[in-house]
């Protein structure tokens, strides 16, 4: 067997050892298994209690001497960043699918986002109004400006790391603060990565440091008091936890958690185009995407029509070796979130949901991928929206398909969750399109399409989706703080007595 990467975290802009000397005995490694065949390829230890607070000290003396730097200065930097990641596309994504499982067509997308969110950041940086300024009375006068909020925290999640890193550090950066970055304890590699471009990019040591580890190492972090804010990507129920350790501390938040979202389709909607937006809305990914649209809506009247083309669709797709770029699906990102799914599979079943397409392991695959978490779409029809299915945030290939017959009805039945991440509406009526989004109770939305996510525009859901935006201008608002300043021109007025 090849011998593992050995993974380090990068504390002050260094390679860590994986333990120190004030730490009372080394941690088991943990071990990266790639989806596609279940072998090992790299191993890490968990970054060190001792190391968590050298690189907590370490932030707070770089944030302060980054916040003095100007903001050109750091655009300059930012788009020095998306240089190098650049002229290192195909090493990005080919990191990023040995991690996670996905189609490298799906990662190369990925990088080539990231070059865009680094570049529209730096852009925002130089362009963005930093405060504004009031006259008052005999001569006085006020000032606001926008200030960095300091050391902050990303956690990232496993589905998208680079995506998560730099939807988080990026912004983060550009207005001055400095981050520490713990990603997903199964997919660390391009963060890791990451830190090292930004160095060669020109931010200074410790302005950008990754740790490692699971929940423990989280945990630290969160509960730091030179934590000032918490950017959080993952489940509904770890965010929970996340903010209420988080609010021990009035640290501010981003929560950016899961989703059951809604897609509805009219019967005056372009049959073929929402059915390519079903499909990327529930197998793009093999599924693991939190802004997924598993609740498929279909007026009554084109549903056959609907499902006919969806199926026939689905079975074209080509299941096999993410490093291929034939591949339309690539397996699970690990196994125990595989056999998760199948037991939802069979949870639909049991309720009386009719599978009608999919839902197994694959039972042709080439020999060498043979063990890994690879699975078929699942469609499911006669859903009912009390069904576990319909309910649960499942996370992977489960589609289940809801009929309708009125506007009103579908809206109040879309609406029924308590996630508010994304939603999408297709038909040919831009009246009825804009009408029925607004009503929709979702931080995200599309009209006649579904899944983008342009740098531009803020992301972000509602209800038990979280709260704040990452991207767009809202970037500035969520890393940034205000301070208010009066300017007295002439004598205190006093109405006591001298």
């Amino acid at each position: 067997m090849a011998k593992l990467k050995f993974l380090r975290p990068f504390i002050r802009g260094k390679k860590c050892r994986h333990t120190s000397s004030t730490d009372s005995a080394p941690t088991s490694p943990f071990v990266l298994l790639n989806p596609a065949d279940a072998t090992p390829h790299a191993h890490y230890h968990p970054t060190q209690s001792s190391e968590l607070a050298h690189a907590l000290t370490l932030s707070q003396t770089a944030q302060e001497e980054w916040a003095r730097t100007s903001p050109s200065h750091r655009s300059s930097i930012l788009r020095r960043a998306a240089d190098i990641v650049s002229r290192n596309i195909e090493a990005l994504s080919k990191m990023e699918t040995m991690d996670t499982g996905r189609p490298i067509r799906e990662t190369q997308c990925d990088v080539h986002e990231g070059i865009e969110c680094l570049n529209y950041h730096a852009g925002l940086l130089a362009a963005t109004p930093h405060g504004e300024m009031h006259q008052f009375q005999r001569g006085n006068w006020g000032y606001t400006t926008r200030q960095p909020m300091g050391v902050c925290l990303g956690i990232g999640a496993w589905n998208y790391p680079l995506q998560g890193v730099l939807w988080k550090s990026v912004p983060a950066l550009a207005f001055g603060n400095s981050m520490i970055f713990k990603p997903s304890e199964f997919t660390p590699s391009t963060a890791l990565w990451l830190e090292e471009c930004f160095v060669e990019a020109g931010v200074p040591e410790a302005v950008f440091q990754v740790v490692l580890g699971a929940k423990e190492v989280a945990e630290h972090l969160i509960q730091s008091p030179q934590i000032s804010k918490v950017s959080f990507t993952g489940s509904v129920a770890t965010g929970q936890k996340v903010y209420q350790m988080a609010s021990r501390g009035m640290k501010r938040v981003t929560m950016e958690l899961g989703g059951k979202s809604p897609m509805i389709i009219f019967d005056d909607a372009n049959i073929d185009n929402a059915v390519s937006a079903a499909m990327m809305g529930n197998w793009y990914s093999s599924g693991q995407v939190c802004s997924n649209a598993s609740r498929v809506f279909v007026q009554e009247a084109i549903m056959e029509d609907f499902v006919e083309k969806l199926v026939d669709r689905t079975k074209k797709l080509r299941i096999g070796d993410p490093m291929s770029a034939e591949t339309d699906i690539g397996p699970m990102a690990y196994k125990q979130h595989m056999e998760k799914v199948l037991q939802y599979i069979d949870i639909g079943v049991k309720e009386g949901a009719t599978l009608i397409y999919g839902g197994k392991r694959p039972s042709i695959l080439p020999h060498h991928l043979k063990d890994g978490y690879f699975l078929e779409p699942a469609i499911f029809t006669n859903c009912a929206d009390d069904m576990t299915i319909v309910q649960q945030e499942i996370f992977g290939m489960v589609m289940s398909m809801l009929s309708f017959r009125t506007e009103d009805e579908v809206i109040a039945r879309a609406n029924r969750t308590e996630f508010g991440l994304a939603a999408g509406v297709f038909t040919r009526d831009i009246q009825r399109g804009h009408r029925v989004i607004q009503q929709l109770e979702a931080g995200v939305t599309w009209i006649n399409n579904y899944n983008l996510a342009p740098v531009q525009l803020p992301w972000g859901g509602c209800k038990g989706s979280g709260m704040g935006r990452e991207n767009g201008n809202a970037s500035v608002e969520e890393w940034t703080q205000w301070k208010s300043v009066y300017v007295e021109m002439g004598n205190v007025n006093c109405p006591y007595p001298k």
